[in-house]
């Protein structure tokens, strides 16, 4: 998908391509429209990097059930 936003519209911004990229990321994710896999991908950011885009803003990071059956199996292994 290409989207095209006018230079006018974000004029005086101090605002990146990357940047609302990012923007839009983290506003997709907090209302529950995109996973962080997701926004990640848009942003070409690691989870880690994404996490703490989340963080700065104080949004909490949604933790599906599945990943911690996933989690809790994989410290069950290593112990």
């Amino acid at each position: 998908m290409l989207l095209s936003i006018p230079d006018e519209a974000i004029a005086n911004q101090d605002l990146s391509a990357s940047d609302l990229l990012v923007e839009l990321a983290v506003a997709l994710y907090q209302t529950g429209r995109l996973t962080i896999g997701h926004a990640c991908k848009m942003t070409n950011l690691s989870e880690i990097e994404f996490q703490r885009q989340l963080a700065v803003r104080g949004i909490d990071i949604r933790y599906q059930p599945e990943a911690l059956d996933d989690d809790l199996l994989t410290l069950r292994i290593g112990l």
